[in-house]
């Protein structure tokens, strides 16, 4: 797989910035902690957001070919940066459909910590150093 970004930036440190690709477009800005405009998406939120967007992908693949009655399924990402450690951690937020059974709890469970496990985002920023976990939070819809 190829990818290709085209990025530019106008304004000096407290302008913005453009990230164009064919499924994405996302306008960047230096945090305004660091002197900059503040406004928009910055580097760290953006490696922070591809390893959320594959740990969802990556279960939305596993809990569709498993073929896991769901309602509703979201992801809740939060990062922590201490000194030289940086943590990222997900949260699934399941919602099981009324047709499931007390046993898709527990294949909800394992396939939460198989995404996080084959995410190769997730790797590649363990590779790095950087801390990566994930739970699940399994409710049924009402």
């Amino acid at each position: 797989m190829d990818i290709k970004l085209d990025l530019s930036w106008q304004g000096g440190m407290k302008g913005s910035g453009l990230i164009k690709s064919e499924g994405l477009e996302t306008k960047i800005s230096i945090p305004a902690v660091y002197g900059g405009l503040g406004e928009y998406s910055n580097p760290k939120e953006l490696y922070v957001a591809s390893t959320a967007a594959c740990f969802l992908s990556t279960l939305t693949a596993i809990t569709d070919n498993k073929k896991l009655p769901l309602d509703s399924m979201t992801v809740e990402t939060t990062a922590q940066e201490e000194g030289d450690n940086f943590t990222i951690h997900h949260v699934a937020n399941i919602v099981l459909s009324k047709e499931a059974r007390q046993d898709d709890v527990a294949k909800a469970t394992e396939y939460t910590a198989t995404a996080d496990k084959i995410c190769v985002v997730g790797n590649l920023a363990r590779k790095a150093g950087v801390e990566v976990t994930a739970q699940a939070n399994i409710t049924f819809a009402e």
